[in-house]
């Protein structure tokens, strides 16, 4: 069985710094590239812990999920359900 390869997208300013870097050895706009990679990173992460608060088996599971999105979403106690 083939592994279907999931696919990203990225802005269009962070792909053109990433091939300038890569194809005109660009490393002026390096912490640029290291910022927008790592802002992506942390989106695709929250949105793996959304997902897993919502469709985790057991309740537990969801329960868990949902306390770390809210963490790391920085939402305080006292204003949570």
């Amino acid at each position: 069985m083939v592994e279907k390869v999931k696919q990203i997208k990225i802005d269009e300013d962070l792909f053109r710094m990433i091939y300038q870097y890569f194809i005109y050895g660009r490393e002026d706009e390096t912490e640029l590239i290291k910022t927008g990679l790592k802002d992506k990173m942390d989106k695709m992460i929250l949105r793996n812990i959304y997902t897993e608060s919502k469709i985790a088996e057991s309740a537990e599971e969801r329960e868990n999920a949902r306390k770390e999105y809210l963490d790391r979403k920085e939402i305080p106690e006292d204003f949570r359900w």
